[in-house]
């Protein structure tokens, strides 16, 4: 028996992926994804480069996590706004959920966005970054 594929489950989820890609394209925003198992150091890796850049850019954090704020508060602690994203047992943010949390930053004054949970949203404005 043949089964039939009526629609794409993730439809919603690309069509909000794509509105978000447009907001961040009309701000000239530069966003990466990176993505890593639980305990593998995002929280350390996105502190450092805050530490790093935040002299340099505006820096904001959106921060993902199963049901706490741990790692919020400790991005908190470099006096960087973050939004917290509970995901209420989910292990990915998805489009809508960045989505929710964007009107927090204002877009055209940010520089750098980072968002983390099982991936980091790395947005950069006005990044000129090398083609390899």
């Amino acid at each position: 028996m043949k089964v039939s594929v009526v629609k794409n489950v993730l439809a919603a989820n690309d069509r909000i992926a794509a509105d978000n890609r447009e907001l961040f394209d009309k701000n000239k925003v530069y966003v990466i994804n990176l993505m890593s198992s639980p305990g593998a150091g995002k929280t350390s890796l996105v502190e450092r480069t805050i530490l790093a850049l935040r002299d340099k850019y505006r820096i904001g954090v959106i921060e993902g996590d199963i049901q706490d704020t741990y790692d919020a508060d400790r991005i908190a602690k470099l006096n960087i706004p973050v939004v917290q994203i509970n995901t209420g047992g989910a292990c990915h943010i998805d489009g809508n959920m960045i989505r929710e949390a964007l009107p927090v930053f204002d877009l055209g004054k940010t520089i750098c966005l980072l968002s983390k949970m099982s991936a980091i949203w790395f947005v950069l404005r006005n990044l000129k970054l090398a083609k390899t």
